[in-house]
C-alpha cells in the first residue's frame, strides 16, 4: 500500500511540474529579460520598441478547449480582463504588469505574471582624469527610472540598469583594450577622438558620445626599424634571415653595424638603447650600433618625452654575431668567364688579416691585409703563368684568443 501511494504521488508531482514549466509567458521584440526581486516566477521584459511587441502564453501540453484570461495591474488591482482562445496579447505598455490565467477545459492550468519596461538613456558625456602618462576616461550617464511594484506587499521597486560599453578611437596605434565605464590607457601622443557607445539591456536603448583628446599630448609611441650595413664583400660569409620592421633576426659576420631609424610618435623625443645581455643605457643622438663580440643581442630602444618623462620601449633583433671562420680554395681560373676568376679567402668575423701569395721560387706576387680583396691572377698588370702558387694566411678574430693560420698551395688554370 505504501509503495502504491508513493508511486501515484510521484506521478502527480511530475505532472504538476511539467505542466507549470510548459505554460510560461514569452514575448516578441524584447532585447533582454530578468526576474523580479520579490519573486523568481515573475518575468521582466525589456524593449526598445514596446509598441510593436506582444505577449504570448504557452498552451498546456495536451490541452483541450484552452482559454486565456489577460489582465493588467492598475492602482493596486487586476483590471481590464480579456478572455478568449487567443494566447497572444498585443496591447502592452511601458511599466505595465500583466497576468494571464490559463484554463484547460474548465480547469485552471496555471497563472503567470510579467512586467514590461522600456529603458532609456537620458544623457551621456565623456570626461577624463589625467595623470601624466596615464589617462582615465569616465562616462557620466543619467537614465530613466525603471519602476515596478512588489505585487506581494505593494511597495515600489526599481531595476538597476544593465549597461555595456563599446569604445573606438581614431588613434589606431593604441594597443590597449578599452572596456567598461572607466577605461585607463596610455596618454595619447597625438590628437585623437575617442567614442563610446553605451547600450542598455542588450540594445534596448543606445547612446553615443565622443571626446576629442587634444592636449596635453604627453605620451609617446615607440616605432623603430633597423637596417644592417652591408660591406658587400662577396667572399664574406653572412647568413641573413629576412627581418621585418618590428621583429626579426640577423645572423652574420663581425663587425655588424646596425642603423636604427625612428618612426616614433610624440613630442620632445629623445632616445636611448640598451641590450638584454649588457648593463648599458647610453643616451644616443645617432642610433647606430656596432656589434663585434660573439653572441646574440637584442636591442631595447626607448623613446622618451623629455618634458613629461613618458616613455615607450620596443625590442629589435636579435643580432647574432658568429665566431671566426676561414677557408682558402686550392684552385682558381682567371679566364674572365665570371666564375672563380679570383683567388680569395672565405671568411667570417676577422679583425686582423694578412694574405701573401708566392710563386714557386718564393717571390711575393700578391699581398693584402683586407680579407675582402682578392688576387686576380696578374703580376705587374700581366697574366701570371699557369701553375702552382703558395699562400700564407693569418687572421685574428674579435674575441680573445681567436686566431687562424693557413698555409698551402693554389693551382692557377686558364681556359683555352
Amino acid at each position: 500500500m505504501n509503495n502504491t501511494y508513493f508511486k501515484y504521488a510521484f506521478v502527480f508531482l511530475l505532472f504538476i511540474t511539467t505542466h507549470y514549466i510548459s505554460a510560461q509567458i514569452i514575448s516578441t521584440g524584447h532585447t533582454g529579460k530578468g526576474v523580479t526581486s520579490y519573486s523568481d516566477n515573475d518575468t521582466i521584459f525589456f524593449y526598445s520598441d514596446i509598441e510593436s511587441a506582444s505577449l504570448t502564453a504557452m498552451p498546456p501540453p495536451g490541452g483541450t478547449n484552452v482559454t486565456y484570461t489577460w489582465e493588467r495591474y492598475e492602482s493596486g488591482s487586476w483590471v481590464n480582463s480579456i478572455i478568449g482562445n487567443d494566447p497572444t496579447f498585443i496591447d502592452i505598455k511601458d511599466g505595465g504588469a500583466y497576468r494571464v490565467t490559463v484554463n484547460n477545459n474548465g480547469v485552471v492550468a496555471g497563472q503567470f505574471i510579467c512586467w514590461t519596461l522600456k529603458p532609456e538613456i537620458l544623457s551621456l558625456a565623456i570626461d577624463t582624469v589625467y595623470v601624466n602618462c596615464r589617462t582615465q576616461f569616465e562616462t557620466k550617464i543619467t537614465t530613466k527610472e525603471l519602476g515596478y511594484v512588489n505585487l506581494i506587499d505593494g511597495s515600489p521597486l526599481t531595476v538597476d540598469y544593465q549597461l555595456s560599453y563599446s569604445w573606438t578611437s581614431t588613434l589606431d596605434l593604441i594597443d590597449e583594450e578599452m572596456s567598461g565605464a572607466k577605461p585607463s590607457i596610455t596618454t595619447p601622443w597625438e590628437e585623437s577622438t575617442f567614442t563610446v557607445s553605451v547600450s542598455a539591456f542588450n540594445g534596448a536603448h543606445t547612446m553615443d558620445d565622443s571626446y576629442l583628446f587634444s592636449e596635453p599630448l604627453n605620451g609617446v609611441k615607440a616605432n623603430f626599424t633597423y637596417d644592417v650595413f652591408d660591406r658587400e664583400n662577396q667572399n664574406e660569409l653572412s647568413e641573413t634571415s629576412e627581418y621585418k620592421d618590428l621583429t626579426g633576426a640577423f645572423v652574420g659576420s663581425s663587425e655588424i653595424v646596425v642603423n636604427i631609424k625612428s618612426l616614433s610618435k610624440g613630442l620632445n623625443k629623445r632616445y636611448n638603447i640598451d641590450f638584454s645581455n649588457e648593463d648599458k643605457s647610453p643616451e644616443l643622438e645617432l642610433l647606430e650600433i656596432t656589434f663585434d663580440q660573439l653572441g646574440s643581442y637584442e636591442m631595447r630602444v626607448t623613446v622618451k618625452n623629455s618634458v613629461s618623462g613618458c616613455s615607450d620601449t620596443q625590442t629589435l633583433g636579435p643580432i647574432e654575431v658568429q665566431e671566426i671562420e676561414l677557408e682558402v680554395p686550392n684552385v682558381f681560373t682567371p679566364d674572365g668567364d665570371g666564375t672563380n676568376d679570383e683567388f680569395m679567402v672565405i671568411y667570417k668575423s676577422i679583425k686582423k688579416f694578412k694574405m701573401v701569395v708566392l710563386n714557386r721560387w718564393g717571390r711575393k706576387v700578391f699581398q693584402t691585409t683586407d680579407p675582402g680583396k682578392a688576387w686576380n691572377g696578374k703580376i705587374g698588370g700581366k697574366n701570371a703563368a699557369e701553375g702552382v702558387y703558395f699562400y700564407v694566411v693569418t687572421a685574428e678574430g674579435y674575441n680573445k684568443g681567436e686566431s687562424r693560420k693557413m698555409e698551402g698551395s693554389v693551382h692557377l688554370f686558364r681556359g683555352n
